[in-house]
């Protein structure tokens, strides 16, 4: 999870801790009930188990019990337990094609041969622009940041998520400029254009993105 998304369940979390308290009352345990729901429903999903537990205390206004399992939603916050197995496992396989695509790319370090050196550049430029792309998706995904999911190139995804006009800024100036020259270099790559393909790029842009991702999506 993000830094700031981080510091955003972080937040709603201390707010849930201040509102169980044993001094507070019903509206508060309704707030942190809602809350808990909200953390939920960001993290683990809507199928999370105390979620069915949130739901049935604030139907039936049992503000005690809303007030129990929202406790539990703390207490497993408190222990790690609140991430998205299916982020983690997005994660995993985003990086495992990140190393490939540097394998590919170390392969053409030692290649002899410029055709298969050129061919060995343009898998990892490939890969890791299709690693690029996915991660973006994931990262308006997480933002709620809408986009077309059938024009999901990594223009179109770059430019939902810089948006200065709007003050949507999700990836910094740099990082856009960035991801612009990574996506020139998978267009080579895309089209076919593997002799203007140079190893310098490639590696610039496998490491590039590995970093992006560790630090959006770690």
């Amino acid at each position: 999870m993000p830094a700031n998304e981080n510091t955003a369940i972080k937040g709603r979390i201390d707010r849930i801790r201040f509102l169980i308290g044993d001094k507070m009352g019903m509206t508060h345990y309704y707030e942190a009930a809602s809350l808990s729901q909200s953390v939920l429903y960001d993290t683990v999903g809507g199928s999370h188990p105390l979620m069915a537990a949130l739901e049935d205390a604030l139907k039936s206004a049992d503000f005690q019990r809303a007030k129990a399992a929202s406790s539990g939603v703390v207490v497993l916050y408190d222990e790690g337990a609140l991430k998205s197995p299916r982020l983690a496992i997005a994660h995993e396989i985003e990086g495992e094609i990140i190393d490939i695509a540097q394998a590919q790319a170390q392969a053409a370090e030692t290649s002899k041969d410029t055709t298969q050196k050129q061919v060995h550049l343009a898998i990892a430029a490939f890969l890791a622009g299709a690693t690029l792309e996915d991660a973006l998706r994931r990262l308006c995904d997480a933002r709620s940041i809408a986009y077309d999911a059938q024009k999901t190139s990594l223009s179109k995804l770059q430019a939902v998520l810089f948006q200065p006009s709007k003050q949507i800024e999700v990836i910094s100036v740099s990082e856009n400029k960035q991801i612009t020259v990574w996506g020139d270099t998978r267009n080579k790559a895309d089209h076919g254009r593997f002799s203007e393909i140079t190893h310098t790029e490639v590696v610039a842009l496998v490491m590039g993105v590995r970093a992006f991702i560790d630090r959006h999506l770690p």
